[in-house]
């Protein structure tokens, strides 16, 4: 059988019922992007498939979960599927954790050019271009505890290319028993292709991050199939906000203004790569120095979080800086545990609460009402260990820094 190229856009992951998180605050004028932009950016992809006029769509699950976005988000994809409908583009869409087939609103129908299969078994579509087959499409809903079981894709072997769509985990070991084209997947929101496979396994990621775990580009997949069927695979940017960690390395000559030009210098970077897009940078200092004590003090970090928000944060578009902190990796003297000493006594203490986690905190009773109302409420909160850990490893330090110079160094 003869094969003509075509091209398809591979998506997934959308949940349009999650906004952007994990920041403390979100400033008035980023308000609305934190609330549209997983919409935004979904649209983004749809507009992506007609402008390079593919033949198909696929979507490997978890696009929204109705019950959480209530009315809007069914009706958004419903409009659209439409827009697609108007040019005789297909959509082959399979469930996810969130998107059950059983969860859709009967009140809502799906307009007839979209495709959602089935949960339990693999369906099968012929799809046709000028009445001839084109590519057979497979697919699953996710079930159970999604695992994808790759035996239940049965493409024929003289067939046309063969497209198999399903969301969970997968054992890439399976893939090779089964002569299957390209496995259309869902469930991780990073893009990535499984090695080792006799075909392309691929997972397209979210189309917006929406936490600085989720930073760098976000898009949909746009995949190319020549008539030997070979793949080529490219990402298409759809996130309109991108996030960024970004570490910065200081020494010992490094004063404030050093770092401030370090600091400016990237941001630049940073706009410069995406010129026309939002950003949100979470910023981490290492290395050496006395400008590391000086960030874990009361006034540095500070000053500099909100030159950086004063000089690029307010755009359009926006460099907005979510955090500066010191990377906790420096190491105290042992001998500091045992000077006889405020800073030794001090040590001692935040030790014996490191090595007993039954130990109370009690933060609160040095904090003020303002400040158990505000960000700091976070600490005196701790529920787990990691976070508990982490917190004093910073009071130690800080502390440290605070009482040396009271304090002999040897």
């Amino acid at each position: 059988m003869s094969n003509r190229p075509f091209r398809f856009v591979h998506a997934g992951d959308f949940h349009l019922e999650q906004p952007p998180g994990g920041v403390r605050e979100v400033p008035d004028h980023l308000r609305e992007l934190f609330i549209e932009s997983p919409y935004w950016a979904a649209e983004r992809v749809f507009e992506t498939v007609l402008a390079e006029e593919v033949d198909f769509l696929v979507l490997s699950g978890d696009l929204l979960d109705p019950l959480r976005t209530g009315p809007r988000g069914p009706l958004f994809l419903v409009e659209q599927f439409e827009r697609l409908a108007q040019r005789g583009i297909q959509v082959y869409w399979a469930g996810g954790r969130v998107d059950s087939p059983d969860a859709w609103p009967a009140a809502v129908p799906l307009p007839e050019n979209v495709h959602i299969f089935g949960r339990g078994h693999v369906e099968q579509f012929i799809h046709l271009r000028d009445d001839e087959p084109l590519a057979c499409v497979m697919g699953v809903s996710r079930a159970g505890r999604g695992v994808i079981r790759t035996g239940d894709f049965h493409p024929a072997p003289d067939g046309p290319f063969s497209l198999a769509v399903a969301h969970g985990s997968i054992n890439p070991k399976n893939l090779e028993k089964r002569p299957v084209d390209y496995w259309a997947l869902g469930g991780r929101h990073a893009r990535s292709t499984l090695p080792g496979t006799s075909g392309v396994a691929h997972f397209p990621g979210t189309p917006q991050g929406r936490s600085p775990a989720e930073s760098g580009p976000r898009g949909c997949t746009l995949v190319q199939v020549d008539h030997q069927r070979n793949v080529r695979a490219s990402l298409v940017h759809t996130d309109v906000v991108r996030w960024h960690n970004e570490r910065m390395m200081v020494d010992q000559g490094t004063g404030r203004e050093d770092l401030q030009g370090q600091l400016s210098r990237r941001v630049q970077e940073l706009v410069d790569a995406a010129p026309r897009m939002d950003l949100l940078i979470r910023w981490t200092v290492a290395g050496e120095g006395p400008i590391l004590a000086q960030l874990r003090g009361p006034k540095l970090a500070g000053e500099l979080l909100q030159w950086l928000r004063s000089e690029y944060g307010y755009g359009p578009p926006a460099a907005w800086s979510l955090s500066l902190d010191v990377e906790s990796t420096a190491v105290l003297p042992p001998k500091w545990y045992e000077q006889d000493t405020i800073r030794g006594e001090f040590l001692r203490a935040v030790r014996a609460a490191q090595l007993d986690p039954s130990l109370p905190l009690e933060v609160e009773t040095y904090l003020s009402e303002r400040q158990l109302a505000g960000t700091l409420s976070d600490i005196v909160a701790i529920s787990d260990e990691a976070t508990r850990q982490s917190v004093l490893r910073e009071v130690a330090l800080l502390g440290a820094d605070l009482l040396s110079g009271e304090e002999p160094q040897s």
